[in-house]
């Protein structure tokens, strides 16, 4: 049976008899089969990123069959990461949202407001936040091997929005991430949480009337059609893990080791193809009658200010090392300011 065919037979079934006693050997043949789980959409990046790491596996490791289930075969991401854990399947990539199942501090990272540029969430992503994540993964057994791209989340609506108080009272779709349910919350509008597969109809119906995503999610789901006022508020830098069995990965050769642990090309990789894949589809929103706002320095900053008292809230809902992680973040946003300052010419 070719990954192909695999793919076609998962899909035409439910997830647990696709998943039925996958393990990393061989099923009638001489290679080791590994299963990589997560979803992304036909011809998007990740799309395309999944599918050269597949290529690369492959090429390099002759005698592994790495086999795709990248259009949700294994259901909820709740349960991709319990198979994850069980072995069942051996790699996976999914959301911050979805992984706070396992590792409930990991929803510091989507804090509002807590990043100013890009550059500064790459210096504090990998140089302070990927040791001890690694450490909380680590202890329910999986070992996380980088980080994955989405980009900035921003402020969908019927209505312009230009100011927090624009936002009061109107039903206002959040993610099942804890820091997206507080921005909400802490800017006066009425919380509704809901699958994304929810929200077109949920705008259509008149149940919701805005809504926080990605550029990515915002221009590929048919949104605009129903809510083609867009803020560029950048109120939180939405990523995700990808993530390796531990015990499968610790058991590798040093060859494999080293295929693997590169993921989807890297974090490098990743950020350059997702973010290049953000700025064409911004491009095309005009022509989709989606009318941009990005806000002045001035009205970011009454955003930034309504949001904040959900850090110190989101802290003790958390609970466990939050304190700590949320810590080790101002310490890497420390050091990215000084660093920054330093590389500026002097005047």
């Amino acid at each position: 049976m070719n990954r192909r065919h695999f793919l076609r037979c998962s899909l035409a079934g439910p997830a647990a008899l696709a998943l039925a006693g996958c393990s990393p050997e061989a099923i009638g043949t001489q290679r080791k089969v590994v299963y990589a789980s997560g979803f992304s959409l036909p011809k998007s990046v990740d799309e395309a990123l999944w599918l050269a790491f597949e290529q690369r596996v492959e090429r390099e490791l002759p005698d592994n069959d790495l086999r795709l289930l990248i259009r949700g075969e294994t259901g909820p991401e709740e349960q991709m990461f319990g198979g994850l854990r069980r072995d069942r399947i051996q790699i996976a990539g999914g959301s911050f949202a979805g992984v706070a199942t396992l590792v409930p501090e990991i929803a510091l990272l989507s804090l509002p407001f807590l990043f100013d540029s890009a550059e500064e969430v790459d210096f504090v992503m990998d140089r302070y936040m990927l040791a001890p994540f690694r450490e909380l993964f680590g202890r329910i057994g999986l070992y996380l091997l980088h980080w994955t791209e989405i980009g900035w989340v921003n402020l969908y609506g019927k209505r312009p929005m230009r100011r927090p108080e624009d936002a009061r009272g109107q039903r206002v779709r959040a993610s099942s991430s804890l820091a997206s349910q507080a921005f909400i919350r802490e800017i006066g509008a009425d919380t509704i949480t809901m699958p994304f597969s929810d929200v077109l109809p949920s705008l259509q119906t008149g149940l919701i009337d805005a809504g926080v995503t990605s550029i990515t999610m915002y221009a590929l789901s048919g949104i605009p059609t129903e809510a083609p006022y867009y803020v560029l508020t950048r109120h939180t830098y939405d990523m995700g893990c990808f993530l390796a069995n531990n015990r499968w990965f610790g058991a590798l050769s040093a060859r494999e080791h080293e295929v693997y642990a590169e993921g989807l090309g890297g974090a490098t990789t990743a950020r350059r193809a997702a973010r290049d894949s953000v700025a064409e589809l911004m491009k095309s929103l005009p022509a989709k009658g989606v009318k941009l706002h990005d806000p002045t320095a001035e009205e970011r900053e009454t955003w930034r200010r309504a949001a904040l008292p959900a850090h110190a809230k989101l802290i003790r809902q958390v609970g466990g090392q939050a304190q700590r992680i949320y810590d080790t973040l101002l310490e890497g946003k420390a050091a990215w300011q000084q660093s920054a300052t330093a590389a500026k010419p002097a005047t």
